[in-house]
């Protein structure tokens, strides 16, 4: 497609009489294009400001303005005001953005003018208005709304609809339908750059919520309720509730103020100028954008103080409540009598304004006042104002608002988990699963930070930028970095537990392995981390056995589990455990674990094995090669069946059962087993040829495809002659035509699933036995710490106690390596030396490893 200008986009322009919108869309990459953008602003305020040259002539007309670059719904977005020019001229303006983005590598874009204007353009007219306006304190001379009263706005505009109900939004004069979950996201982003923006929940004609962001020389946030069907009870209700929020938000407050009002008529332009100023007052607006800190515009119902008012008012008797931090809450009267149609307005506003003569400012001496301010320090507005929007050309959040925490939001704000921040600082949706992050170090990075406590958490914050540009990745950088968080568990986590444990000797023999994408090595690994586990469970028992009571679970044990437990996410044990087990199929996963817990925990199980003559790593070899076997074989099946149904009407392994039916009760079977049973142990027969093929890591048995292998299998088996017959029955059954498919079908599923299944294999083997190794090493000390403690005289606090510092002492030295795992994960240059390090691919071939039929484990 490339990079166009929109069909109509050049005729609005024309017709726009020098005030309209120029949006990016569909970008194929949106931060490149908000780069662009952002560039292709600062050429078109060059370009507005060279057609509308100053002079005798332009002298009365408005000064053109390009607004800050937004990231608004759809795509990035900024409005030019006052641009007169010749046609040809203005229709040059979206040529100026082609440029720019095919100057940052945009690969396709188009370029939109949207209609400005709308059903909000109604907005102003709706009646029965009580609003709350905050004005925020000015930091290092720039005033900005923090981004804490965002996510309290976003809150009172959505907070009783569902994520996917529409929230009516203006951006920059153009309308939006945004689902209430994203409205959060937009209002952050028409922060970040200072955009002009309104959010509005409800039907104008009956009753709405509105939240208003302003900027340039008087930014504010206004919150409002409104509408014709709110009644007076309905307006005191939302003027308490306005009141709470201004009182929670208090510390940033310049100052603060809720009226009621008779419509909602220039809720985000600014303060009316009904009020004091009609009594010879200066104007509110004027005193809000250059005296907030000392004075105040006009007297309301309610209003927050700063330091500075605070200070002229030290020698009157004001009423106030205060609020901490240098701020207090003015009430005049009660607020029934500040609504519109009381008659006892007058009379309370009066009083206000005698209340609080001593800060507000008359029309005669505003000229004295603002010189008087102006020579205390530069002040941000004016021309310094317009400068200041100039200079707004970023939109990323600002860290230090940011708080880190666990699991997924359902919008954006300011409390997010990390990856959450990611997708914000690459200006993509709302997500824990942002695209430009590998899922292998997204995955290790989620479990990480939802590991660690509060504090360590926001450590974090620094890596986010980071994970930028680390997705999408080729299999090889993922493989990479499976292998990576493999390689902590064998070489970090389990000889740290080992050593903690007095088993030194395993630790020492891990410390000298090579690469574990070397065949020789893995299986060396295996076997000493086998070894290591069987030695820990003894220890454990040892230990249980001699302070074990009547109890089925005694408190030592329960100290024990609860201090591993700890320990194994704030290490980032469990983090790099989901990593290297990232993309291997679930049941695999999870037989495997499941084996060798049970081999590690279960006496009898061990007991098996001693007598068999076989190590935990055989078994889990075993296990895992037969669940890949059994994963094939279901999967493959489900869509030779799906197939099947769509072509003939008919589900395959249905007639299968149908078929095998119907042959029970016509004829007898083979000796005393019942149908089922016949048909199992063809079936195990086929499970085990795709066993092999796994083994070998291929789809293809010679000439043969491993699914047709396992298939001939059966029919071969002792008892295949009768799954031959269900099998054919079932064929002619469903028609030749679906056959085909199914069986192509099938064929492509195993294809897939076997496909690089060595490797998958070799990861989730010996992840899973260094996961046990450490846990049983873990375990064992802090059984010992809590047992010498109880037998100290300590009670259940002092077990816990004791069971926490002897597993701190490792876990503060696990918890630095997992934030340099993560660094690896993000570090091109080790994810390339560890991807040549794999290149080849692991191959499983130790005779001791491959599988029997008499050794299936479920």
């Amino acid at each position: 497609m490339g990079v166009r200008v929109g069909r109509q986009a050049r005729e609005r322009i024309a017709a726009a009489a020098g005030t309209f919108a120029i949006q990016v869309r569909q970008a194929s990459d949106l931060g490149a294009a908000i780069s662009a953008l952002q560039l292709a602003r600062v050429d078109i305020l060059g370009l507005a400001t060279g057609i509308n040259p100053t002079g005798s002539n332009a002298s009365s007309s408005p000064r053109p303005s390009v607004s800050p670059v937004v990231n608004a719904p759809g795509g990035p977005m900024l409005l030019l005001e006052h641009v007169a020019a010749t046609r040809d001229a203005l229709a040059s303006i979206p040529d100026v953005v082609v440029r720019r983005l095919e100057k940052a590598a945009v690969a396709n874009a188009t370029i939109e003018v949207p209609l400005t204007g709308g059903s909000l353009d109604r907005l102003d007219a709706v009646p029965n208005a009580v609003i709350l306006r905050l004005f925020p304190s000015a930091r290092g001379g720039v005033t900005a709304l923090p981004p804490d009263w965002i996510d309290i706005a976003a809150e009172w505009v959505t907070g009783d609809i569902g994520d996917d109900e529409p929230v009516a939004m203006r951006v920059l004069g153009v309308e939006f339908a945004v689902a209430g979950a994203e409205v959060a996201g937009v209002m952050h982003e028409c922060a970040l750059a200072r955009a002009w923006c309104d959010s509005v929940n409800g039907d104008l004609s009956d009753r709405v919520r509105t939240a208003s962001l302003t900027f340039g020389r008087l930014p504010h946030l206004a919150l409002a309720a409104a509408g014709p069907r709110v009644d007076n009870a309905g307006l005191l209700a939302r003027f308490h509730l306005l009141q709470e929020i201004t009182r929670e938000l208090a510390a940033d407050v310049a100052y603060a103020c809720i009226d009621f009002e008779p419509t909602l008529e220039g809720v985000g332009t600014g303060l009316s100028p009904s009020g004091w100023q009609s009594q010879g007052g200066a104007p509110p607006n004027t005193v809000a954008r250059e005296l907030l800190d000392e004075r105040v515009p006009d007297a309301f119902p309610y209003q927050v103080l700063g330091p500075g008012h605070l200070a002229r008012l030290a020698d009157h008797s004001l009423p106030l409540e205060h609020l901490g931090d240098g701020r207090a809450e003015v009430n005049v009267e009660h607020p029934r009598s500040w609504l519109i149609a009381n008659p006892e307005r007058d009379d309370a506003q009066a009083q206000g304004w005698d209340l609080l003569q001593a800060l507000l400012v008359a029309e005669e001496e505003l000229a004295a006042r603002l010189d008087e301010h102006r020579g205390r320090g530069p002040h941000p507005s004016g021309e310094n104002a317009e400068e200041l929007d100039l200079a707004a050309l970023g939109s990323i959040p600002e860290l230090d608002a940011i708080v880190l925490e666990r699991g997924r939001h359902p919008r954006r704000g300011t409390r997010l988990s990390l990856l959450e921040l990611v997708s914000w600082l690459n200006h993509e949706a709302h997500s824990d699963a942002p695209d430009s992050v590998s899922p292998v170090a997204a995955t290790y990075a989620r479990w990480l930070a939802d590991g660690l406590d509060h504090e360590t958490r926001q450590r974090l914050k620094a890596v986010a930028p980071r994970l930028i540009g680390t997705g999408p990745s080729t299999i090889g950088e993922e493989a990479a970095r499976r292998w990576l968080a493999t390689e902590q568990l064998v070489r970090v986590h389990a000889p740290a537990w080992l050593r903690a444990a007095g088993l030194t000797e395993p630790a020492d023999r891990l410390a000298t392995l090579g690469p574990l994408t070397q065949h020789l090595e893995l299986v060396r690994a295996v076997d000493v981390l086998g070894t290591a586990i069987l030695a820990g469970s003894h220890r454990i028992e040892i230990t249980t056995s001699i302070v074990n009571d009547d109890a089925e679970v005694s408190p030592d044990e329960q100290s024990m589990w609860a201090a591993w437990e700890r320990v194994s996410e704030s290490t980032g044990w469990v983090a790099a455990s989901e990593a290297a087990t990232h993309g291997a199929p679930a049941e695999l996963t999870y037989a495997t674990d499941f084996r060798v817990i049970e081999c590690s925990r279960d006496p009898r199980a061990r007991d098996e094995l001693e007598a068999a003559r076989k190590s935990i790593g055989d078994s889990a070899w075993t296990t895992a090669l037969h669940a890949v076997a059994d994963e094939a074989w279901e999967q493959a099946w489900r869509a030779a069946d799906i197939a099947a149904r769509e072509l003939s009407g008919f589900t395959l392994r249905a007639e299968m059962e149908r078929v095998a039916r119907s042959l029970a009760e016509d004829r007898s079977w083979q000796g005393d087993e019942d149908a089922e049973s016949i048909l199992d142990m063809a079936e195990r027969a086929a499970r085990d040829s795709l066993t092999r093929a796994a083994l070998s890591g291929g789809s293809m048995q010679g000439d043969e495809h491993a699914w047709d292998a396992a298939r001939n299998a059966a029919r071969l088996s002792p008892n295949g002659k009768e799954w031959a017959i269900v099998s054919d029955e079932a064929r002619r059954a469903i028609g030749e035509d679906a056959w085909a498919q199914a069986m192509a079908d099938a064929r492509a599923v195993v294809t897939e699933l076997l496909d690089g299944i060595p490797d998958t294999v070799a990861r989730v083997v010996v992840a899973a036995v260094a996961r046990e190794a450490s846990s049983a090493a873990a375990r064992g000390v802090a059984l010992r710490a809590a047992s010498v403690a109880r037998a100290n005289g300590g009670d259940d606090d002092a077990a816990d106690a004791a069971a926490n510092q002897a597993l701190d002492e490792v876990a503060v030295d696990l918890q630095a390596r997992s934030f340099e795992l993560l660094d690896r994960m993000i570090d091109p240059a080790a994810i390339e030396a560890a991807a040549t390090e794999a290149h080849s691919e692991l191959r499983v071939e130790t005779g001791a490893m491959a599988p029997t039929s008499n050794q299936h484990s479920t």
